[in-house]
Parts: C-alpha cells; sequence; structure tokens
C-alpha cells in the first residue's frame, strides 16, 4: 500500500487472543470464502482492534478451498482480517453488506480477488489494488532513481513522475471521499488524511508567519474525522494516528497534553466504546511513558475519570490500585515539595533532608547488592567531586538494606563522601511508599527550597541536567 506526504497507513503485527465467538441468525452475517490453492487446513477470521488483532473464529477449510464465516447481527462494525497462513492474509469490511462471497487465490489474495454481493467490500478492493498498481509504478520509478543518481537532470524528471502519480492517487481518494461521503472506505481515507498546509501567510513586517504550519496542522490534524464513530477503532490506522498526535503533534509538556487530552475525550462522550477507548489509550500511555514528568498526565486522567466514576469498565481490584497508585505519584510530581525524610547516619545521628542547606540535593535510593548500583554510584562520586562546590551540590543517599554493617563497608570501598543514611532506621515512615521506591538505584533532583526539579534520572543524565537547568534559570 502506498505511504504518500498525504496518507498514512501502517500494517500492525500479529496479536491473536482468542474471543467467544456466536453463530448467527438469519438476520445476522454470512460470509462465503473460497481460497483456490487451499484445502483441508483450517483458517482464522481476526479483526483489528487499537494496535492489534484479535481472533473471531476459526474456520474448517474443505477439499474445494471453502469455508464460511458466521455472525451475529450485532458483530462489531470495522475492518476484518482472513488469515490463511501467518503472513498470508486479507483485509475485508464488516458494515452494512451481511451476506456475500469472496474468492481468491493463495498465492496473491488482493489482486485476484472476485466479490459478490458486497459494494461495499468490492469498493475497498478496487481501492486496494489501485493503490498496489501506483505502488509499483512508483517503486519502479525510485529504483530507476537510484541507478541514474550521478545523472541529475535524470532524476528530476523522475522525481516529477512520482510526484506525479502521488497526485494522481491523492485526487483518486478525495474523489471516492466527494462521491460517496457516507461509505465506510471514505471513513477510512479521512483517517488516513494528514493535513496539506496552504502558503504561509505574511506577518505586517513582511516576514513569514514561523508558527503558522504547526499551528494549521495541529488544528487540523481531526479535520474530517467523527471521533464517535467507533469503527475507527477496528481499523489498522487510528491507534497509530492517535499516537502520532499525542507524541509527534502536541507540544510534550504536561499541561498542554492534558488540555488535548481533555479536548479529544469529550468529542467522544456520545460514543461509550470511543470514550473508553481513548481514555484507556491515554492512560496507559502516559502511565509508561519515558519521557520525565509526563506521569502528571497520567495522574490528571485517574483523578479526572477514574476517582470521578466515569471509567466504569474495570473492576474494583483493579480500580483500587490504580487509586492507591497515583496517591502514590501525586505528591511526587515535578514541581512539588519533596516529602522530608528523617533516618540515623552513619555515627547514629538522625538527619532530616530539610535541614540540608544546598542549591541542589540529590536524593539517591541505593542498595549495597544492587547490580546497577555498583555500575552507578562510581558515576555519582565523579558528580558530586565535579559539582559540589562549583554548584553548591549535595547529596541524600538511602541505603535500603538493613545491615549496618554492610552499609558502612560498601560507603568505605565506594568513597561516598555525601550524607549517608539508613533507610530502615527512620522516623518518617516508608520512604518506598513516600518516593515509589520499587527498585533500586533512583535518583530524585531538589532545588533550594526542597521542590522536585527532575527525578528518575540515569547518572548519566544528571550533569547535561545540571547545566541545562542552569541555563535556563539564568
Amino acid at each position: 500500500m502506498l505511504v504518500s506526504k498525504h496518507f498514512y497507513i501502517a500494517i500492525l503485527p500479529f496479536l491473536f487472543l482468542i474471543a467467544i465467538f456466536t453463530a448467527s441468525g438469519s438476520d445476522g452475517f454470512k460470509i462465503k470464502f473460497r481460497i483456490n490453492g487451499l484445502k483441508d487446513t483450517v483458517c482464522l477470521v481476526a479483526n483489528y482492534y487499537g494496535n492489534g488483532t484479535y481472533i473471531k473464529d476459526t474456520l474448517p477449510v474443505d477439499i474445494n478451498g471453502r469455508c464460511t464465516f458466521e455472525a451475529s447481527s450485532d458483530l462489531p462494525k470495522g475492518v476484518y482480517i482472513f488469515v490463511i497462513t501467518g503472513n498470508n492474509y486479507f483485509d475485508f469490511v464488516i458494515n452494512n453488506d451481511r451476506k456475500f462471497t469472496m474468492e481468491t487465490d493463495v498465492t496473491d489474495p488482493v489482486n485476484r480477488m472476485k466479490i459478490t454481493g458486497s459494494p461495499e467490500n468490492q469498493e475497498f478492493y478496487n481501492y486496494l489494488q489501485y493503490n498496489q498498481e501506483k505502488f509499483v509504478e512508483i517503486q519502479a520509478l525510485q529504483e530507476n532513481m537510484k541507478r541514474l543518481e550521478s545523472n541529475h537532470d535524470s532524476t528530476e524528471v523522475i522525481t516529477r513522475q512520482i510526484t506525479a502519480l502521488n497526485d494522481t492517487l491523492i485526487a483518486y481518494k478525495l474523489a471516492l471521499v466527494k462521491e460517496r461521503p457516507d461509505s465506510f472506505l471514505a471513513m477510512l481515507i479521512n483517517a488516513m488524511k494528514e493535513p496539506v498546509i496552504p502558503e504561509i501567510p505574511l506577518l505586517v513586517n513582511g516576514r513569514q508567519d514561523s508558527t503558522f504550519a504547526y499551528r494549521y496542522y495541529k488544528n487540523h490534524f481531526w479535520d474530517d474525522m467523527d471521533l464517535t464513530d467507533n469503527r475507527l477503532i477496528r481499523t489498522p490506522v487510528f491507534h497509530n494516528k492517535l499516537k502520532k498526535y499525542f507524541d509527534q503533534v502536541v507540544v510534550q509538556q504536561p499541561d498542554s497534553i492534558i488540555r488535548e487530552a481533555d479536548i479529544l475525550i469529550e468529542r467522544t462522550r456520545q460514543d461509550p466504546e470511543m470514550f473508553k477507548y481513548i481514555v484507556w489509550f491515554l492512560t496507559y500511555h502516559y502511565e509508561n511513558s519515558e519521557i520525565m514528568g509526563l506521569d502528571k498526565v497520567w495522574v490528571h486522567l485517574v483523578d479526572t475519570y477514574y476517582i470521578t466514576g466515569q471509567v466504569t469498565w474495570i473492576s474494583a481490584p483493579v480500580m483500587e490500585q490504580i487509586v492507591k497508585k497515583a496517591n502514590r505519584i501525586r505528591p511526587l510530581l515535578i514541581g512539588n515539595i519533596a516529602p522530608n525524610m528523617i533516618m540515623m547516619d552513619t555515627s547514629g545521628q538522625l538527619v532530616s533532608m530539610y535541614a540540608i542547606k544546598s542549591d541542589y540535593l540529590l536524593l539517591v535510593f541505593w542498595d549495597p547488592d544492587c547490580g546497577h548500583c555498583e555500575k552507578e554510584i562510581p558515576e555519582l562520586t565523579e558528580i558530586y567531586d565535579k559539582y559540589k562546590e562549583a554548584y553548591n551540590l549535595e547529596i541524600f543517599a538511602v541505603c535500603s538494606d538493613t545491615s549496618i554493617t554492610k552499609w558502612k563497608e560498601y560507603i568505605i570501598k565506594k568513597k561516598m563522601r555525601w550524607i549517608n543514611v539508613d533507610g530502615p532506621r527512620t522516623v518518617t515512615g516508608d520512604y518506598h511508599e513516600q518516593y515509589d521506591v520499587q527498585t533500586t538505584p533512583v535518583i530524585y533532583i531538589l532545588d533550594r527550597d526542597k521542590k522536585i526539579i527532575a527525578k528518575r534520572l540515569q547518572t548519566g543524565q544528571i550533569d547535561l541536567f545540571l547545566k541545562n537547568y542552569r541555563k535556563r534559570l539564568n
């Protein structure tokens, strides 16, 4: 399938999960398949859902390559998959046509497809075959361009030919949408569209508006898409479009993401399945984000949609765990004042973290038996020696081991010349809960007011972070 600058579609990996299947009644779906070259085997029918594909039924294939898929009238609409083998499959549409036949050949299922009784699937396959035809033409031109790359004039001609083919394909897609705007195929094409940036206007000073292209692209990203149409979920394009919007289009800053998330969720209110899917997508996406600070988005989603009772599709025990985790993370969001810890140092004296006077304080949670700590503690020593005076930096290192002897021996061995305290010997509660410490090492950076300015950094990231942070302050 062709990927152009205006249209985007991805072929997703197969993740098959068995689903319960109910046979149809007379008003249900009945789709007959004949796969020439196939006999006495079993094939699968699956459906796209988000970024996965899920088995809907297993179909025994007879000696003539025939099998039948039957389903009740409430079968969810979308793009389905007939799986011949793991790498050999073809798509078909479940929408308004309920009884039809698809016949093809095992060697080339898409291009040899013949459809009877389903105008929707015929239109879909006309589209797929036209796409394939243009893709082959463009591929041949690209190969020719590689051979002639030293000839500038020839490559320019080929580039114009490729552009013309792309424009032809785009015009074909737009014509399909215009002729049948309410068709399933129009919905799918609109989901793949990318905003086309118009001519950039000039500012009053005569210069081009440097932010116009971005603002236009973002503002028109969801044009022509009905976010209350849950058929989108069962296509191979919607999940990736969501991911692209939140990872590449929206500014990667928590408050910007929260604002866009709330706007998009609100647009799905009229369709419970779309509401459920987008809330789930965003929750999962930001619970596992590797970008520091975006856990604020996850906490916002829990506070706004879970705790308020709007999420009704998960069990009480799962909800309890989600809320518990949000309550643990909420005080640790970047910008909050870090919880105080009062713990025993190597001389047996209690030390309050809040009493430490420094411009920057590194909280380090570590363990003498931790393999990662063995590597990172020496690197941390270098950071400490480099910035202790220059940045007025201090380290408050919390050991998780209960053995005082092992703790002190490790401190001497690794020359840990900062403030060392024993985590189990504390008067301020369980630091695991206070600082969401599940593994070691875990590093937080605080400013002079004990506000969290960074967290869960690798030791190798501390140097660059401190330099950039100080630069921003200055």
